[in-house]
């Protein structure tokens, strides 16, 4: 009978920890850093890695000056202005 490389036994620990299989990390780029959502379903565990993205901001404020000028010369809407001008006070 050929071993099934997608199925593994795994016996926890005395605290409920198990080990995840070093292939199955490999596969699935599974690191001391990376973080696992466990979901139950059912009679089932179901584990995902996730990756964790650090929110981006804006490297730099600006005026309102600065901002007056930029939606002078783009020659928008004055709704449009107002919704501009509100998201860049945020």
């Amino acid at each position: 009978m050929a071993k099934d490389k997608s199925t593994r036994l795994v016996k926890p620990f005395a605290k409920g920890q198990i080990t995840i299989p070093a292939e199955f990390r490999k596969q699935l780029g599974i690191d001391e850093s990376t973080l696992l959502r466990l979901k139950l379903i059912g009679s089932k565990i179901e584990i995902t890695p996730v990756r964790i993205v650090e929110e981006v901001r804006l490297q730099r404020e600006y005026s309102n000056t600065e901002i007056d000028a930029f939606l002078e010369d783009d020659k928008v809407s004055a709704s449009t202005v107002a919704k501009v001008r509100k998201l860049l006070e945020a």
